[in-house]
């Protein structure tokens, strides 16, 4: 770490910069008041000729003093200002130019390499400015994954999301709980292809009729496609943010009936409907002969099984299995998932390669949407790693997306796998949390120290009060040396003394009351910055472009059906 030296470094400039201005006004006032000898333009030879006896230009007496009035001002400010710790903290943050691979020029460079049929698809993803100025833009590139930790009301929404849905080449995904940033997505995104809207909750539209039909069953492939739909609604339907409440000597047998029947659905051109039948009534054989002549005799063998056992062994799986799928008892979350004449199909493959947005939107309520949400992002996910192995390993046009409120809206255990090697295929994934407690419950401790070990980009965006994670950053980012001056006097005269400490860049304290409008960032090369985040509608080129935009699907929304 370097010492704090910069003192001496502005004081030089500083003096420097005041004999240039004393010089031009002495030059000034030669003009006003000529003298019969050339004036040097070099300060020293200049001073040396004035106190030798050469002539001195009577104007320069009132234009100097100006000057000493205004330097003594401005070092009286200076020396008197209150000093940001947060700006000196960041001043102290990555030394050597370590963030220089995440600002523009460079992620211009990686996105040309990256994607060379793409065209201009710009830098990357802005995340914030950095630098004294606060005017260097810091980019997540188009090969890396995020991690956010934003608490309550700390703008994650207005300085990521609504941004990133403008900066999207291709397609484009957002997830949230709430109507906050739906509007400006939708404005962003309004002149960008199709934008599909999943809504079953009616937490934006005011209306039981669905706005798109996604039939988790066309991801239902094979047999490992089924048990990963399975887990991903037996996660959503437990209590406690994923963490399960049921017989764990039944969970495995239960999720298998569930995942075995959704395998049936799918092969006989069923519905989510035919699943809610068969796992309610504790039918095991009609979708285990179903599987038979569809060729899948071990799910249809391991139904069988199941079948003949004790019927109290039958009843506590069957529970398991019902609880896993208590989704499907609303039959307004059935309904986005039904063909119904009139109403857009989805289809994951096709969205992964075109300009289009998805919105998803889901409440941990009764009748949460949380595992069919989940299963969408499961399947757009899927078909972007199939499109992006069929063109040689990477999408051609980035696929974005933003994971808003991630721990409330989906349920996915393979996420922190995912982010070893998404970005590697162009999926630039994004995921918010409002606490590292939230990512665990969601995710479990091992699951969310991968999740953020692997991200490319680690963001705080402050808020937290949670003091094992803050002492987690404070050491991450590090320490400096501190000149601490002391001076004792006693009968012998007085002494002086500078001694060096180790001190925490950021501690504790500093990060749980990071200043609004800034956040931590953490690059994959090592590099790390407090940053300054700018809300939408406080950045006059994103406010000319959307804004009015903005406004009039607000008034259209408000009090009307859609």
């Amino acid at each position: 770490m370097r010492n704090e030296e910069n003192g001496p470094i502005i004081a030089f400039s500083s003096v420097a910069l005041a004999a240039f201005v004393a010089v031009a006004l002495i030059h000034l006032a030669g003009a006003f008041t000529p003298v019969p000898t050339e004036l040097s333009w070099n300060p020293i030879i200049l001073a040396i000729g004035l106190a030798t006896g050469d002539p001195w230009p009577a104007a320069a007496s009132w234009l100097l003093g100006a000057e000493a009035v205004v330097v003594i001002a401005a070092f009286a400010w200076w020396s008197t200002r209150p000093v940001s710790r947060t700006a000196e903290a960041s001043r102290r943050m990555s030394p050597g130019g370590k963030m220089r691979p995440a600002m523009v020029d460079a992620r211009l460079t990686e996105a040309a390499r990256l994607h060379p049929e793409a065209g201009d698809i710009g830098p990357g993803l802005t995340i914030g400015y950095a630098g004294d100025s606060g005017t260097k833009a810091v980019i997540q590139g188009w090969r890396e994954c995020s991690t956010h930790v934003w608490g309550t009301g700390r703008g994650k929404t207005t300085t990521q999301v609504v941004r990133h849905a403008l900066e999207a080449p291709g397609a484009y995904i957002m997830t949230s709980n709430k109507v906050d940033g739906v509007a400006e997505v939708l404005a962003a995104r309004s002149e960008t292809g199709t934008v599909w809207l999943f809504d079953p909750q009616r937490i934006w539209r005011n209306s039981h009729r669905p706005a798109m039909v996604f039939n988790p069953l066309t991801v239902v492939t094979d047999t490992v496609s089924a048990g990963e739909v399975a887990s991903i609604f037996e996660t959503s339907s437990a209590p406690s943010a994923g963490q399960g409440k049921g017989d764990a000597q039944f969970d495995s047998q239960g999720r298998d009936f569930l995942a075995w029947c959704l395998l049936a659905a799918a092969k006989s051109d069923g519905t989510m409907k035919d699943v809610l039948r068969w796992v309610s009534s504790a039918d095991f054989m009609e979708p285990a002969e179903v599987l038979e002549r569809a060729g899948h005799k071990g799910p249809a063998s391991a139904l069988k099984g199941m079948s003949a056992q004790p019927e109290d062994t039958r009843g506590s799986v069957a529970a398991s299995a019902q609880r896993m799928a208590s989704a499907l008892v609303h039959d307004e979350l059935v309904a986005w998932s039904t063909p119904t004449p009139g109403v857009p199909v989805f289809d994951p493959t096709r969205f992964v390669t075109s300009k289009d947005t998805l919105i998803l939107l889901s409440q941990d309520a009764a009748g949460s949407g949380a595992a069919f949400v989940s299963t969408l992002v499961y399947a757009v996910f899927t078909a972007a790693q199939q499109a992006a192995r069929r063109a040689g390993g990477r999408l051609p046009v980035p696929l974005v997306a933003d994971l808003d409120e991630v721990g409330n809206v989906v349920q996915l255990k393979q996420l922190p796998e995912w982010y070893s090697f998404f970005g590697s295929m162009g999926i630039v994934v994004s995921a918010y949390f409002q606490t590292r407690g939230q990512g665990m419950a969601m995710l479990e401790r091992t699951g969310w120290d991968t999740l953020w070990s692997a991200a490319a980009i680690k963001v705080y965006g402050g808020g937290s009060d949670d003091t094992q994670f803050l002492e987690s950053l404070s050491k991450t980012i590090g320490q400096y040396d501190a000149k601490v001056r002391s001076s004792s006097t006693s009968r012998n005269g007085s002494s002086r003394s500078v001694q060096t400490q180790r001190r925490d860049i950021m501690p504790v304290s500093e990060l749980s009351e990071l200043p609004a409008n800034r956040a931590w960032v953490k690059t994959s090369n090592g590099g790390g910055a407090i940053i300054r985040t700018v809300p939408w509608f406080r950045d006059r080129t994103i406010n000319a472009r959307i804004g009015e935009t903005v406004d009039r699907i607000k008034g259209q929304h408000s009090g009307t059906p859609s």
